[in-house]
């Protein structure tokens, strides 16, 4: 059941950065307000990276569950970043 729910979270967040990706290739306007918005994920990301003894210890889950959701981020980002690149 887990797993279900881990598979679920991931293709979300694929559908929502591709999403975001292809909003971003349709007008000049959109592809700066969501790179203003992929730089602020970054900077959040990065900080979790830093922070990840006491992030995880204040979600109370594991350092290695914390660790694989901060991979999937970055697999949804490579995913969406190809959309937009794509598109």
């Amino acid at each position: 059941m887990r797993a279900m729910y881990l598979a679920n979270y991931f293709v979300a967040g694929c559908i929502a950065s591709s999403f975001l990706g292809w909003v971003a290739s349709l007008h000049p306007t959109t592809a700066r307000a969501i790179a203003f918005l992929l730089a602020a994920l970054g900077i959040v990301w990065t900080a979790a990276w830093l922070l990840d003894y006491s992030l995880s210890q204040l979600l109370k889950i594991s350092i290695q569950q914390l660790q694989a959701v901060l991979v999937s981020v970055l697999a949804f980002l490579i995913i969406g970043l190809g959309v937009f690149l794509c598109s």
